[in-house]
């Protein structure tokens, strides 16, 4: 008796960490993840005020290769977690997000512009790879801007390109988010830091 006790008992045991792992399994498939991208300004940067500067910002032309998506999790129990911008338009998202950066620096974003930028999306991908005990995030991106000045038709235009990678222990959605968000961060302070303002016209230093 004591037997099919113990036989019993060893059963339940196995039956119980088979649901776990199935239950792991499942988890690890899930379909998309949306993550909402946004302007934030490093802590070292300094402002850079357009002072009576006002611009407008399209929407960014989207011509990356893999439209569907910014790119993937791949769990370490097999399956993948899709990630995307809400919308589904990585190009608008990026205009929303350079429109932002210019606040925050003190641009006027209102009435009519002064310069109008839009731009090129040439890369931006957001990946997730997850193993025992870590997961390591890697974001790229690559833009063209350009900011057409309307007094005299001349254009700005510059390639921006950015990079990094994280590692953490526990994922969350939010890690890969926080991560894009400083790339594109990043990019956009290059573009202020290599233009500047004369007489209301954007021009390269």
């Amino acid at each position: 008796e004591a037997l099919v006790i113990r036989r019993t008992h060893l059963l339940a045991c196995l039956t119980v960490l088979a649901v776990g792992l199935l239950a792991l399994a499942g988890c690890a498939t899930k379909g998309a993840v949306n993550l909402d991208l946004q302007a934030v300004q490093p802590a070292e940067a300094k402002s850079k005020k357009a002072d009576g500067l006002a611009v407008t910002v399209a929407s960014f032309e989207d011509s990356r290769p893999e439209k569907s998506r910014l790119g993937v999790r791949r769990h370490f129990w097999g399956g993948e977690t899709t990630f995307n911008v809400p919308g589904g338009k990585p190009g608008d998202v990026v205009a929303k997000v350079l429109t932002d950066y210019l606040k925050r620096k003190g641009w006027r974003v209102d009435g009519s512009p002064d310069v109008s930028f839009s731009g090129k999306l040439l890369n931006l991908s957001v990946n997730a790879e997850s193993h025992f005990g870590q997961t390591d995030i890697t974001v790229k991106s690559k833009m063209v801007v350009e900011g057409t000045n309307k007094a005299d038709g001349s254009i700005v235009r510059m390639t921006l390109n950015g990079d990094g990678t994280q590692k953490v222990f526990w994922f969350d959605p939010e890690d890969a988010q926080e991560l894009a968000s400083e790339v594109l961060s990043d990019s956009l302070e290059k573009l202020l830091a290599n233009t500047k303002v004369e007489n209301n016209l954007l021009r390269l230093k």
